[in-house]
Parts: C-alpha cells; sequence; structure tokens
C-alpha cells in the first residue's frame, strides 16, 4: 500500500469536507440574514435632524426601556427600568440631568418594556407595560395605567398609586414585544410585537380608562384578548455585513424596540432605523429615518403636543457608558401621507 498516496488523499478529502462545510455556512448565513419578503416594499428614506440632547444622569436607570413626554411640562420625560428593576418611575429633563425617582405600588414587574404619555378627556396618564416575552412562555402580560403625576406638586415620599392594572392575551398564544403605544383619537392601545416577521400589530380598548370602569376592571383582573389589526411591511432585516459594526445585537437591527402615537403617526423604532406610519394608511410603506447608532436603543417618544418632534434614548452601555438621549426632526406628512423623496 502506497501511504504516501493516502496521505495525500486523506488530506485531499479534509480539505474538500472542510470547503464545503464554509461554503454551506456562507450559503445559509446569506440565506437566513437576506432582507425578507417585507422589506422589499417601496420604503422611502427620509433625512432628519438630529440634535444630541445630553446623557442620562442617573445611574439607576441604566436600563431605559420605556420613554413619555410630560403633558405637564414640555422640558420633562418619563422613563422605566427594563426586566429585573423595581417598579419605579424615573423623570429626567430633555437632556438628561436626575430629576426625581418614586416607586409605584406594584409587585416587581416581570418585563418592563416600554410606556407612553396620552392625555384623555381633559386628564394626562402614563401606560407602563410589562409585556417583554424572549422565550414566548408567558400565560398573559399586562399594562398599568397612572395619572401623570405634577412634579412641582409630587412630595419626595410618594408611592405612586395604578389607576388600572390589565392583563392580556394574543390571538394565538404568547407574543414577544417591546413597543406599546396609545392613540387617544381611535381610542385604542397599540402592541407591537417584536420577534414575527413581519412584526404584528395589535389592539386593545382605551374606554378602559373611564373612571367609573377603573376599580371594577381592576378588581376584575381578567385577561382581555388583543385584536389583530395589522402586518406592518417594510423593516429591514440585517445583513451578514452588519456584524463587522454593530457587533454582537446585529440579528436584533430589525426588531421594533419601541413606538409613539401623535395624531396620525405612528413611530417605531429599531436599533439601527426609525419608521413613521400613517395610522390611516398601515398598509402604505413607512418613511425609514436613519438615527445614530446609540447601541440597545429601546425608548422613543413624540415630543410634547408635537407630532414633528421626538425623542430616543438607549440602555447604558455595558452597564459603564452613560446612555444618550437625541431629538430629532420628523419629515412633514402632505395630503395625509409620507412624503417620498421627490416631493420632500
Amino acid at each position: 500500500m502506497n501511504f504516501d498516496r493516502l496521505r495525500v488523499n486523506i488530506r485531499t478529502a479534509a480539505l474538500c469536507l472542510l470547503l464545503l462545510a464554509l461554503l454551506a455556512n456562507v450559503a445559509g448565513a446569506f440565506s437566513e440574514n437576506r432582507r425578507p419578503d417585507e422589506a422589499k416594499a417601496n420604503v422611502s428614506a427620509a433625512p432628519v435632524k438630529v440634535r444630541w440632547m445630553g446623557q442620562i444622569e442617573s445611574r439607576q436607570l441604566n436600563e431605559s426601556s420605556g420613554l413619555a413626554a410630560s403633558n405637564f411640562h414640555e422640558d420633562i420625560l418619563w422613563s422605566i427600568n427594563d426586566s429585573g428593576s423595581d417598579a419605579e418611575l424615573f423623570a429626567l429633563s430633555v437632556s438628561g440631568e436626575h430629576v426625581g425617582r418614586w416607586p409605584i405600588d406594584l409587585p416587581k414587574p416581570s418585563d418592563w418594556e416600554a410606556m407612553e404619555s396620552f392625555r384623555w378627556r381633559g386628564k394626562n396618564y402614563l401606560l407602563i407595560a410589562d409585556i417583554g416575552d424572549n422565550f414566548a412562555m408567558r400565560g398573559s402580560v399586562s399594562y398599568i395605567i397612572l395619572e401623570e403625576p405634577d412634579i412641582k406638586t409630587l412630595a419626595v415620599s410618594a408611592v405612586l398609586q395604578p389607576l388600572v392594572s390589565q392583563r392580556f392575551v394574543y390571538p394565538g398564544g404568547p407574543r414577544d414585544s417591546e413597543a406599546i403605544a396609545v392613540d387617544p383619537l381611535r381610542e385604542q392601545i397599540l402592541v407591537l410585537t417584536k420577534r414575527t416577521r413581519p412584526p404584528e400589530l395589535y389592539r386593545l380598548p382605551l374606554s378602559s380608562v373611564e373612571s367609573h370602569e377603573l376599580q371594577a376592571q381592576a378588581a376584575q383582573d381578567q385577561p382581555i384578548t388583543a385584536i389583530y389589526v395589522a402586518s406592518l411591511q417594510g423593516f429591514e432585516k440585517p445583513e451578514v455585513a452588519d456584524v463587522d459594526f454593530y457587533g454582537s445585537v446585529w440579528k436584533y437591527l430589525g426588531m421594533p424596540t419601541g413606538m409613539s402615537v401623535a395624531n396620525n403617526r405612528l413611530l417605531v423604532t429599531t436599533l439601527e432605523h426609525a419608521y413613521l406610519f400613517d395610522l390611516d394608511a398601515l398598509e402604505t410603506p413607512p418613511v425609514r429615518l436613519t438615527l445614530p447608532f446609540a447601541g440597545q436603543r429601546e425608548a422613543i417618544a413624540f415630543a410634547k403636543d408635537q407630532d414633528d418632534q421626538a425623542y430616543v434614548s438607549h440602555e447604558r452601555r455595558y452597564g459603564l457608558r452613560a446612555a444618550d438621549i437625541y431629538r430629532f426632526t420628523l419629515p412633514p406628512i402632505r395630503d395625509g401621507q409620507p412624503p417620498s423623496n421627490e416631493t420632500r
């Protein structure tokens, strides 16, 4: 037996197998990460004016996963921490300075992921959502509604009391979500799923905020079923090449992590972009807004009484570097539709 030839054949076979494995991995990666059909929609891109406002000062607010503009004071924002944190509400200036921190009379949340401020029949409210479900295993998720406190009259030792504590489920089983918004004009709460492709938009009734229903609904604590609205098209799925720039978070770039509503405008953020939808024409492709990459961006909110200004923030990077806050200007809507590149 010619052992030299045998060794050469074994090496050749090993190299061929290695090459085939590499080719399979590359092909699989590109197959898995090419943009899905929904991202092939005619999505227009709009330039935005972005202004860096400052950094979140409070080290206790190290995982800002929800953001809401105060309806009392245009220079105040509200925020909450991510999963594993106590039920606390943080107030900060629009440039990030710490204003205050108050406990909410609730057990420790499972996974707070989103919040929204809204005005309803002459009163100001905050909605906070415990909707994170990374493994789609929770029997139900929930939100609370409380009257927005006025920081000028709120005692430092105050404990905030929820008006509503409502559980809900999705038709067809659990979903993971980090995005919730309130649409007072249509009397609905909107929830956008994170890991489904395309993301699915659901609605819940806002009528529960009526004062005569609050205590009864809170006492019953019966889960309600969210109603499917639409699958939102146009979110980009990350490319393999993105890993060089974005690192370990690249797989999550196209997943919705925050949402806010003002008038007819639905604003959704992912880690990479923001997307502007028309609530009266959800089948219309959104306008894509490119924002500065700021690590794990999970919070977005329209500015007080404005549908053309919004804030975004993110979690403290690696638990060390302070999180940035940006304010940006949205493109105008013409004839009820987001502008195209040609008409802007």
